[in-house]
């Protein structure tokens, strides 16, 4: 059976993430583990598992994921699974799109990081 999508992932190697490796193996999902050397490469070409090792760059501070090439009710099933686990917490998380791809770790990061502001703000006025 082939595989049903790629999952980046940046600081999920430890041990307290192998429940989360289990079950993206589980589901056929291949993960790509991407080191700060690879932080260069546009996120397409890290989804196909190409692009050469450069210099490497400051790692991500904390756990990230990108998910590539799932169908939307498989990226549902995974996202609720993740969420039920009692997994650590990976608030950083994005879906490889046509704006994006061609990005590459640092760019993303970035982007997240402000969307997590902004949503952080959007409830500080709220409350």
């Amino acid at each position: 059976m082939k595989n049903a999508g790629t999952i980046l992932m940046y600081n999920c190697s430890g041990e307290e993430f192998s429940k989360l490796r289990q079950i993206f193996a589980m589901l056929r999902l291949r993960m790509r583990v991407v080191s700060p050397e690879r932080y260069h490469i546009p996120l397409e070409e890290l989804a196909h598992g190409k692009g050469e090792p450069g210099e490497a760059a400051e790692p991500v501070p904390e756990p990230m994921l990108v998910f590539c090439y799932l169908p939307q009710a498989l990226l549902n099933q995974v996202l609720e699974v993740i969420r039920v686990a009692n997994l650590p917490p990976i608030p950083l998380k994005a879906v490889l799109t046509e704006t994006n791809k061609t990005w590459d770790t640092k760019q993303l990061h970035a982007e997240l990081l402000k969307e997590r502001e902004a949503i952080a703000a959007e409830k500080d006025q709220k409350a």
